[in-house]
């Protein structure tokens, strides 16, 4: 499990990270929109999205200190207890599982009926909630 990062970084230099990985998501969110847009292009939005989400789940850790890693599946466990810690209001550690598995599907080429079922809209208003909830806790 990871502890929190006893860092001598400034509150002030955690926000300022966590800014620009929010500011990354959110960029990745807008690609993810046009991607869900007729014509559609499914694999790209949940790529996107997949990221997005990675990337304001950074934010969150960063602005509270907490180490984090690179690692798909920690970064599971880290929204997992970011939520339980009451960090978070919004439990992301399925989505990111979710989204990790359509990902590597569609990156091998075999993109099973689970994508074909994603409603690409719902994916990406539940993804703009989210990024408000991270920017909401980072500003505060």
């Amino acid at each position: 499990m990871l502890k929190a990062k006893k860092s001598t970084t400034s509150q002030r230099s955690r926000r300022k990270e966590a800014t620009k990985h929010l500011a990354r998501a959110k960029i990745q969110w807008d690609e993810a929109c046009t991607h869900s847009w007729e014509p559609a292009e499914p694999a790209d939005c949940v790529s996107k999205c997949f990221y997005s989400y990675e990337n304001a789940l950074v934010a969150v850790a960063v602005a509270l200190g907490y180490q984090w890693t690179k690692k798909h599946y920690e970064k599971a466990a880290l929204a997992a207890r970011l939520f339980k810690e009451r960090h978070l209001k919004t439990d992301i550690s399925g989505r990111l599982v979710e989204l990790n598995e359509l990902r590597k599907d569609v990156s091998y080429g075999e993109p099973g009926e689970e994508l074909k079922k994603m409603s690409l809209e719902d994916l990406v208003s539940d993804l703009e909630s989210f990024l408000d909830e991270v920017e909401s806790m980072i500003s505060s």
